[in-house]
């Protein structure tokens, strides 16, 4: 991304609507399950996964990029007395805020991640004309890259469960050494965390 592409993107972020998702009944978050099981119903003071799963995330107000709100049009009479905004007597709202800025996000990523990703995706690595010497500054450049790209809302859905609100991150490598002046779009896969977190899946998930 150029100078120029940066700036104007850095522009519509911040005249773009997010929302932050607040459920101030709720006695819990995301961060309080273990990774590997998600969200326990038995353990959320009877709220259910799909707001404990999102409690406190941000969102950019769009389409693809936010829960789905419930669908009261299914029903052809509305008796219920709180139409809640992810289901029935839900708690949540969505308050509107502004773009979280890059230098305010957080990446949880853990070592097992980036193991993983010298395992399994080692080849396109130095495809990209890096060398074992670059890895230390190839992981900060993807996590610089990660929370620029969702502070500009350049994500979409995977999928919503309880483990979590899981998002592809579109971003640009560069291409270093031989291949300088070269670039290659991939999607970072990571799961909206609270208050301004991202938690790592992939480093990269695939090409874009």
């Amino acid at each position: 991304m150029g100078v120029l592409d940066e700036y104007q993107e850095l522009i519509k972020a911040t005249f773009a609507k997010w929302v932050q998702i607040n459920d101030d009944k709720a006695i819990r978050t995301l961060e309080d399950f273990a990774y590997n099981t998600g969200v326990d119903e038995n353990k959320t003071g009877g709220c259910c996964w799909k707001c404990i799963s999102v409690n406190k995330c941000y969102f950019k107000d769009e389409k693809n990029k936010k829960p789905e709100i419930f669908d009261y049009s299914l029903f052809k009479i509305i008796t219920l007395p709180s139409l809640g905004l992810y289901h029935p007597h839900c708690h949540c709202v969505e308050d509107i805020t502004s773009a979280p800025y890059k230098d305010h996000i957080k990446i949880i990523l853990s070592q097992g991640k980036i193991d993983f990703f010298f395992k399994d995706k080692q080849s396109w690595f130095y495809s990209w004309g890096y060398k074992d010497a670059d890895k230390d500054e190839f992981i900060n450049l993807i996590k610089i890259l990660s929370k620029q790209s969702y502070s500009y809302g350049n994500y979409e859905k995977e999928k919503h469960t309880k483990a979590g609100f899981q998002i592809n991150i579109f971003i640009t490598i560069p291409g270093k050494n031989e291949k300088l002046g070269n670039s290659y779009k991939i999607k970072s896969c990571y799961i909206i965390f609270p208050n301004k977190q991202l938690r790592c899946v992939t480093l990269v998930g695939g090409r874009a």
